[in-house]
């Protein structure tokens, strides 16, 4: 009777726990969100009133998002000054799909990402900056709708954690 007890509140901590996990990671794909948000404001300001080189604008953004975002930015400033004659597409598109995984950001912001990347190496300045003002653009709706369903989000994941460990332990016992 004591081993049931302890397996059944062992089994409640898990799933429990579980669903406090799923929350987190959330939170922290919306903490990304921000994240990128706040490079690509950089990399406008630097675009718009330095007209510095990508490869240092994007060195400059790496220093100043934390995480995978700060890898993301810092690995393809690394790339396109080691390989200087490669696409800045490829190197985007291969840097995002290898550091940007499900883990950092959801499949839609990822995609969005991806996107970006295509508009952003080969335009002059005034069209760069115009596409990061649409990038952002619909970055912000991206991290507006996240907001709004954050609260029901949390709440699913931490219910769904207790009552699936409740609905496991009917069954058991």
């Amino acid at each position: 009777m004591v081993l049931k007890g302890i397996g059944v509140v062992l089994l409640l901590l898990g799933t429990t726990a579980f669903g406090v996990y799923q929350a987190g990671r959330y939170m922290h794909r919306l903490n990304n969100l921000y994240e990128i948000q706040k490079a690509f404001r950089y990399i406008q300001g630097e675009i718009r009133y330095l007209q510095s080189p990508l490869t240092e604008t994007l060195e400059g953004a790496s220093y100043r998002v934390k995480g995978p975002c700060s890898r993301l930015f810092s690995k393809v400033a690394c790339e396109l000054a080691e390989k200087k004659g490669m696409e800045f597409q490829k190197v985007w598109r291969d840097t995002v799909r290898q550091e940007i995984t499900a883990e950092v950001l959801d499949q839609e912001a990822r995609e969005e990402l991806l996107e970006m990347g295509s508009q952003l190496g080969c335009l002059d300045g005034m069209t760069q900056e115009k596409a990061i003002d649409y990038f952002l653009e619909k970055w912000e709706e991206i991290i507006r709708q996240r907001c709004q369903e954050k609260a029901t989000r949390l709440k699913l994941y931490y219910v769904c954690g207790v009552t699936s460990g409740l609905l496991v332990v009917m069954v058991l016992i």
